[in-house]
């Protein structure tokens, strides 16, 4: 008697599983469903995409969190923006994936100018756009046309709002393509990473940060490009310091005057880089398969520049990060880093790169490769920063 009920009892849970398993397959195949977009626009999707045309790149992170089998297997046609910007990012996408190759490259820029005709002729069934496009579609003729061929457009944001934007532009693009439980999953590490970040800093002091975006893309001659109320000095604010720019650029982005940061040193002085496909770049190469030496090498050119000497820079050190945490669905580790740096003492036990390679592997198809995405180097040219 005691075998049968435990035998129906089994039966019973089992049971239980296979039919929240179908329920949860079925509403992910239910359609057409209608979302709500980063653009607070209601879009209607007939059926699951399946010829996608993505404007912005970077947003591949976002593909490869939700299609992790082949973050590439819907897509009709994209702008690559991530083989200039790092190459060796591209190279593991690449390698992993090697169809890739063969989808056309097609550009749309925010301004509204790009391949639109071909992009209109290779009928996609879905147009995933950034965010700062809306005001050039809407204004043009790409607008309209796209309403009359039935068309369905979606904006996903992760850099001009990346704390409110990033995690429900993955829930949005989640409930599009049928990936909602995928989307919960990333977004459950995400906000799970992000309260334990705050909890630990949340009363610490706010210090003055300045970081200096793609230090060197111009080559050695230029000093100081900077941000303001968007991308990076958003994730600045994002772990409760000060951003430097904030107080002078009236626009997004712009240059700080050197003498500017001489008159008024910075407590923390950030650059930016990642290795761009530029000869005339003299950026630090983060990346993949990127070794210490290269770095320091880049940092202590860019440290080098006439009048840097005379930052004094409260510190006492520069802290480089890859740039392409600002853009990217991934850039809660981009605030890891951050915070890392900013409060080494209170954050002792914290590892950004143990944390992104735990999210490579538990997120994505991409493999487990070499990497260097952040490093320090003291004002007296040391590696490191002082105690």
């Amino acid at each position: 008697m005691k075998r049968r009920l435990l035998a129906w009892s089994l039966w019973f849970a089992l049971s239980l599983d296979l039919l929240a398993g179908r329920q949860s397959v079925a509403a992910d195949e239910a359609y057409p469903r209608t979302v709500v977009d980063i653009a607070q626009r209601r879009v209607t999707i007939q059926a699951p995409p399946q010829r996608i045309y993505l404007q912005n790149g970077n947003h591949l992170t976002m593909l490869a969190l939700l299609e992790r089998e082949n973050p590439f297997a819907r897509l009709v046609a994209w702008n690559n923006s991530i083989r200039p910007s790092d190459p060796t990012l591209w190279a593991l996408f690449e390698q992993t994936w090697p169809q890739a190759r063969e989808i056309p490259q097609l550009r749309l820029e925010t301004s509204g100018d790009g391949d639109l005709e071909r992009i209109v002729w290779i009928d996609p069934d879905l147009i995933v756009l950034d965010i700062k496009m809306r005001a050039a579609l809407e204004g043009g003729a790409l607008g309209p046309l796209l309403e009359r061929l039935g068309i369905a457009v979606l904006y996903v944001d992760d850099q001009s709002d990346p704390l409110a934007n990033t995690r429900r532009s993955v829930e949005i693009l989640g409930e599009v393509l049928g990936r909602q439980a995928r989307a919960r999953e990333y977004v459950d590490f995400y906000s799970e990473h992000l309260n334990a970040l705050h909890a630990a800093i949340r009363d610490a002091p706010r210090p003055l940060v300045f970081l200096e975006v793609r230090a060197g893309r111009l080559g050695l001659d230029q000093c100081c490009y900077s941000q303001n109320r968007t991308s990076w000095a958003q994730l600045i604010e994002g772990v409760f310091a000060r951003n430097y720019a904030s107080d002078y650029l009236p626009g997004a982005s712009g240059d700080i005057a050197l003498e500017m940061l001489i008159a008024r040193p910075p407590d923390v002085y950030f650059m930016t880089g990642t290795p761009f496909a530029r000869e005339t770049s003299r950026a630090i190469p983060f990346g993949y398969g990127v070794d210490e030496a290269r770095v320091q090498a880049a940092m202590r050119k860019l440290m080098a520049r006439p009048g840097f000497d005379r930052v004094a820079i409260t510190r006492g050190c520069v802290i480089g990060i890859t740039h392409q945490f600002f853009d990217s669905a991934f850039n809660i580790i981009g605030m890891e880093y951050l915070a890392k740096a900013l409060h080494p003492q209170r954050l002792a036990g914290l590892s950004p790169q143990d944390d992104y390679r735990q999210l490579i592997a538990r997120f994505t198809g991409l493999p487990d490769r070499p990497f260097l995405l952040a490093a320090q180097r003291g004002l007296d040219g040391t590696p490191g920063c002082p105690p």
